[in-house]
């Protein structure tokens, strides 16, 4: 360790592989920590010679930073953005000690009147800082450029814009996420099959779903590898339309053997394919129950994770570090993109994500 650095508690924390909560509660004798563990902190505070006075004395000025979130709404219990929350909320939980506190605004996906309207929320509550998933572009630039009026520090996960003065971004590399599956794609097809680009949002320009359809595109056209890639936009997710413009599709695309899903619906298609015994190899994201189970049906062939939950948990972070130990973080911080088979699935839905306290431990 860096001797002209000041230790924290963080690093107390990674030594004896604890919570940043659980020395805490050593450091101001609240309990309900066990006798080993607190032995082990107290030895870790004396080798490390750590000094207390700095957290101390700020949590000593009783002043809260209050963070708000604004997220697309769950559609269930099992969806995309259930993840990404219950990361931010339950670390939000763990610095509670610290003065946080957490207040989460949903917005519907499917109308940008919505995203307006929380987003008027969110500046009503007179936030410290926001996550935010700026999945509109026109209107997110519009928050965007009310949050800096107020100074209010921001953090972009799973999607971004360019040129912003976000705090960070936390989550995947898009583009790379569009050439990982075309090269998955690539070993699973013959180099004269076709394949189908499947968007299903309202708009891909108001999303970055265009940007992984570049990264998927990028890979083919640096190849030799000569094939018919199309795209077809569904902007909704019932399963009548799904069925009516897929149907339309394949009626004048017989040929079509691939099928890339640029979000986390991918099962919506896989049903199709399932109820036409349609022989198309498929490639999405994200590990959700109904995909999961698509993948298990044969129907599914990659999926590739996105480590939602760990998105969440990190804007936290970023932002209690911002707030406490005036540390800006690292502009860009991507997530790894974890590829998943029908073999290997059972192992990732038994995984636990790492808790907030071992991750922050070790970080």
């Amino acid at each position: 360790m860096d001797k002209s650095r000041r230790t924290t508690i963080q690093d107390i924390a990674k030594f004896v592989n604890v919570s940043i909560g659980t020395v805490d509660r050593v450091i101001h004798n609240r309990g309900n920590v066990s006798p080993d563990k607190k032995k082990k902190i107290l030895e870790a505070i004396k080798i490390l010679n750590f000094n207390p006075n700095f957290l101390a004395s700020t949590l000593a000025l009783g002043k809260q930073r209050h963070i708000c979130s604004l997220l697309p709404c769950p559609a269930s219990k099992n969806s995309f953005w259930q993840l990404p929350k219950k990361g931010v909320e339950q670390t939000a939980v763990e610095y509670k000690d610290f003065g946080i506190t957490y207040t989460a605004f949903d917005y519907d996906l499917n109308k940008e009147s919505s995203f307006i309207e929380k987003t008027s929320a969110v500046l009503d509550a007179n936030p410290d800082g926001v996550i935010l998933a700026p999945l509109f572009r026109e209107e997110s630039l519009l928050f965007i450029k009310k949050l800096e009026e107020k100074q209010i520090p921001y953090v972009f996960i799973d999607s971004f814009l360019p040129e912003q003065k976000n705090l960070s971004y936390i989550g995947p590399d898009l583009k790379g996420g569009g050439y990982v599956a075309a090269k998955l794609m690539s070993s699973i097809l013959k180099p004269s099959d076709d394949i189908l680009i499947v968007n299903l949002i309202k708009s891909v320009k108001n999303s970055n779903l265009d940007i992984i359809e570049k990264g998927f595109r990028e890979y083919f056209g640096s190849t030799a590898n000569e094939r018919n890639i199309k795209s077809i936009t569904i902007p909704s997710i019932d399963e009548r339309d799904i069925n009516i413009e897929l149907t339309k599709y394949y009626l004048k695309n017989l040929d079509t053997k691939g099928v890339f899903v640029t979000n986390s619906k991918a099962s919506l298609i896989a049903k199709y394919h399932n109820i036409h015994e349609l022989p198309v190899k498929m490639i999405g994201f994200d590990l959700l129950e109904e995909n999961i189970k698509e993948m298990k049906n044969g129907t599914i062939d990659y999926l590739i994770s996105q480590r939602p939950f760990f998105q969440g948990s990190m804007a936290v972070k970023a932002l209690f570090h911002f707030f406490i130990y005036k540390k800006i973080p690292s502009k860009l911080q991507l997530v790894p993109l974890d590829i998943i088979i029908k073999e290997t699935v059972d192992y990732y839905m038994d995984f636990k994500e790492p808790t907030v306290g071992n991750f922050l431990s070790k970080n």
